[in-house]
């Protein structure tokens, strides 16, 4: 994985160990009753990884576009030397055969 793939990786962490965190937090009665006042920032907070979870989705599709890509690249590549070796190698036998046939 690249530097900016661990860096979301660890952002991605980060939101859900705090989640999990308000979660066990929020056992607590008085806590609910405390932020109750912030209620509405939890909307934006779970949008955000919504939307950590979509940059996900896209990222590992355009990663593996890419890989698909090279590949087919790669596998021409090797195709186009097979047939230049192939080539070559006819052109052996002829000259080979051309050297090994008597003259008259």
């Amino acid at each position: 994985m690249n530097k900016n793939r661990v860096i979301f990786y660890v952002i991605f962490a980060i939101f859900h160990v705090g989640a999990f965190i308000f979660t066990l937090r929020i056992q607590d009665f008085t806590f609910i009753t405390r932020i109750y006042q912030y209620i509405g920032f939890f909307k934006y907070i779970t949008f955000f990884g919504i939307v950590l979870i979509v940059v996900d989705v896209i990222w590992s599709w355009i990663v593996s576009r890419n890989a698909k890509r090279e590949k087919d690249v790669l596998s021409h590549e090797l195709n186009t030397l097979k047939a230049k070796l192939f080539d070559l190698q006819e052109v052996a036998k002829e000259a080979d055969a051309t050297k090994d046939t008597p003259k008259i």
